[in-house]
């Protein structure tokens, strides 16, 4: 697999080639979008979509096993349930982000092929794995979530879909940022108007992660 296209090879080498890959999407998303294939068919979107979901399952168990092993009662089945959900989750995703972006760029002007949309939306869900861990992190979990989508997005409406920065940030940025103020507004909320009984926090040694023990 080069630096620019995603081609994942034989399942022994899938894992690791896809983290590669999605470390590139992460640190250098201008010159993968701008080299990513605008057509070759559903095959490739799916997987690589579908073992990103598994890397974010994979991580959620060995995260909730963690909080087992520090008291937080969580069923066995439920831990380990997140390896065939995940994927679904993130592939589903996937399909519905395609095609809301698709309609987003028939509205503006621009290319509204879903398989280029697919494509797309398959190299943002390299967010999943990143989500596991952030997410449960008060407000700053949500924002940082946020800004990478943002980031990468951006990116993408840029050297996919050939629009100008301005018009991208107005588009892409403008909204997605209001999205996440309304998402942090809701979770001030949320966590000012629930009751809160007192638990042990627990620390996870492998992420750092707190939880809370009863």
């Amino acid at each position: 697999m080069d630096n620019t296209t995603c081609k994942c090879g034989n399942i022994k080498q899938k894992l690791i080639d896809t983290i590669l890959f999605g470390k590139q999407i992460l640190l250098n998303p201008t010159t993968i979008f701008r080299n990513m294939e605008r057509q070759g068919g559903y095959t490739d979107p799916l997987l690589f979509m579908t073992t990103i979901g598994l890397i974010a399952g994979i991580l959620r168990v060995l995260v909730t096993f963690c909080y087992m092993a520090n008291g937080v009662k969580i069923g066995l089945f439920s831990a380990l349930s997140a390896i065939i959900v995940m994927p679904i989750i993130v592939v589903v995703i996937g399909y519905i982000g395609a095609f809301l972006l698709s309609v987003i760029m028939r509205v503006i002007g621009g290319d509204d092929n879903l398989e280029t949309a697919l494509r797309v939306t398959s190299y943002l869900a390299i967010i999943s794995p990143i989500a596991v861990i952030v997410l449960p992190i008060p407000y700053v979990g949500n924002l940082l979530i946020f800004g990478i989508l943002t980031y990468l997005l951006v990116a993408a409406a840029i050297e996919v879909y050939q629009l100008s920065s301005n018009t991208a940030w107005l588009v892409f940025g403008i909204s997605i940022g209001s999205l996440a103020l309304l998402s942090l507004g809701s979770e001030i909320v949320t966590r000012h108007t629930t009751p809160q009984p007192q638990q042990q926090v627990i620390t996870c040694p492998v992420t750092g992660q707190q939880s809370h023990g009863h």
